[in-house]
């Protein structure tokens, strides 16, 4: 009798832990459900916040590209109006020097052939 009582206590202390393990793992089941939601909501929210950030940035970017191509032209136009003044003062200047040095060397346009470099006729 005393073994029947045993097991019958024994039978019973694990039929109560059992379910008390069974109650455990559904908790922690459902804890790992929520967490995982929690971390699909999360990483959706943040992949969006990042899509919305790179749309913002990507704008800024083709609204600064746009102003730097306008000042690229705008600056060209510039340089090559200056670099034809530079031209021009360059040609006179080349003219006057040869006119200077055909004069100090006593050569004036009745000694001069058509080709001499000193002797540059003013043709424009």
């Amino acid at each position: 009798m005393n073994y029947l009582k045993l097991c019958i206590c024994i039978l019973l202390c694990t039929a109560s832990l059992v379910h008390a393990d069974e109650s455990t793992f559904d908790k922690a089941k459902n804890g790992a459900v929520e967490l995982w939601d929690k971390t699909k909501e999360t990483t959706s929210n943040v992949i969006e916040s990042t899509s919305e950030a790179a749309t913002v940035m990507g704008n800024k970017a083709s609204q600064l590209s746009e102003r730097a191509s306008k000042n690229v032209k705008e600056t060209g136009s510039t340089v090559w109006e200056k670099m034809k003044d530079i031209g021009s003062a360059t040609a006179d200047g080349a003219r006057k020097g040869a006119s200077k040095i055909r004069s100090l060397a006593g050569e004036e346009k009745n000694n001069c052939s058509e080709d001499s470099a000193l002797c540059y006729q003013n043709k424009e």
